[in-house]
């Protein structure tokens, strides 16, 4: 019996990586276009539900963003932007996710107000 609780305990276990969406940029770019200023980054967020309970994907995604344009020194935004989700569960008690927004840095022609 005891054997038999491992096998099923392990076989509700695994992790999985899929990407989440593509978008050409994360806000609308103003018809006076935008300079590219400096290499693709990347930003991650983790989130942890224990029994379904956690925070929302959408609340993941926007701070993976944040984390992303944090490290871009000054851009107003991220084009070409990638968004994958990686998890790990042990249904159905346990789910860590990590979200990874990765883009290339931009600021706007002539400079966003803020």
């Amino acid at each position: 019996m005891k054997k038999l609780m491992i096998i099923a305990l392990a076989a509700a276990c695994g992790c999985a990586t899929s990407p989440v969406a593509f978008m050409s940029e994360s806000v609308p770019v103003p018809p006076q276009g935008y300079t590219v200023t400096g290499s693709d980054v990347t930003g991650t967020s983790d989130q942890v539900w224990v029994f379904g309970m956690g925070g929302s994907l959408a609340t993941q995604q926007h701070k993976a963003y944040k984390s992303a344009l944090a490290t871009a020194n000054g851009a107003d935004a991220l084009v070409g932007m990638s968004i994958e989700n990686s998890s790990f569960f042990a249904l159905p008690f346990f789910m860590m996710s990590t979200i990874r927004v990765t883009g290339t840095p931009v600021k706007f022609n002539p400079p966003l107000v803020k």
